[in-house]
């Protein structure tokens, strides 16, 4: 086990520089351009549970792995309760890493979601309320979250008398809402509002599916830049649209994707699937990349 007692002594390198707390952390997550979380417990426990776009990545390979950091983008470590966080973090700042930050272990992130984590607009407030008030059995507001990319997810609403199983239960200005502790890093930052139809609608800023409209090549577009590119960008990949085709998308991936042997899955299982999903007037999507010329890194600038 690796403990903080276990650390050598390090005049210049001060943890608490570096150490954030877990609303920090998730905001953190939400609001960097390219954010890169590390998971440094076993990968059986990365496997039960975990940050959704985080990578699995055990602290006794952590420094021999030091070659596959991202030197461009936000750095953010997690760890159990051994202290593995500050192993990593003092072997990130030897080898010439500043952009870098980690929270406590796993548990704290999840421990301390509070009624910080999002807001309810006054309009949304006296609707729940009202609606509470005048049923015999509910009792608050579960927000159930769906993931659609590391960094994007949909965003529902439901006035519940029991709350799903694993749920996180907090309170919010008077009310009680609820939250699944396998989605709950996407609640940070989450606004519970009344849309324009007048119904109860949560959302965030920065997680949130933007609804598509606009041309055929608008919402491709879209799909690429709140989607797709925030799931490639982990593996320090991208793909740009270069043109269409008889309501076919023909693309070009850069970065880690380029030259990478899983590029067909990628392109055919991955990426097709979830633009014709979102646009079912899209005939195809075809990979125009030449991949010869790529190393297919797994981390690239």
């Amino acid at each position: 086990m690796f403990k903080l007692k276990d650390i050598p002594d390090d005049n210049d390198f001060k943890f608490v520089d570096y150490s954030l707390s877990p609303s920090e952390f998730f905001e953190k997550r939400r609001t960097s351009k390219r954010p890169y979380v590390f998971d440094l417990r076993s990968s059986e426990s990365h496997e039960l549970e975990n940050i959704p776009g985080s990578h699995s990545l055990p602290i006794e390979h952590f420094e021999t792995s030091i070659y596959q950091m991202p030197f461009a983008g936000d750095i953010l470590l997690y760890g159990g309760e051994d202290g593995e966080v500050h192993t990593a973090a003092e072997i990130l700042y030897d080898n010439g890493f500043d952009t870098f930050n980690y929270t406590d272990s796993y548990e704290a992130l999840f421990n301390s979601i509070d009624a910080s984590y999002l807001s309810i607009t006054d309009l949304a407030h006296k609707q729940i309320n009202k609606e509470i008030q005048n049923s015999k059995t509910l009792n608050g507001v579960q927000i159930i979250i769906e993931p659609t990319a590391p960094l994007k997810a949909n965003y529902r609403l439901k006035l519940v008398d029991v709350p799903l199983d694993e749920s996180i239960k907090f309170e919010v200005s008077g009310i009680e809402i609820f939250t699944e502790r396998k989605t709950a890093s996407y609640l940070e930052g989450t606004i519970i509002e009344i849309n324009e139809e007048g119904n109860l609608e949560g959302r965030n800023p920065q997680f949130s599916i933007t609804k598509l409209s606009g041309s055929l090549e608008e919402q491709i577009q879209l799909m690429l830049d709140e989607q797709v590119n925030p799931m490639l960008a982990s593996h320090g990949g991208n793909v740009m649209l270069e043109g269409i085709k008889d309501s076919a998308a023909y693309v070009r991936f850069g970065g880690g994707c380029q030259g990478c042997s899983m590029i067909d899955t990628t392109v055919k299982q991955g990426v097709e699937v979830m633009l014709i999903e979102a646009i079912p007037e899209l005939s195809g999507v075809y990979d125009i990349t030449d991949h010869s010329e790529g190393e297919s890194p797994f981390y690239t600038d």
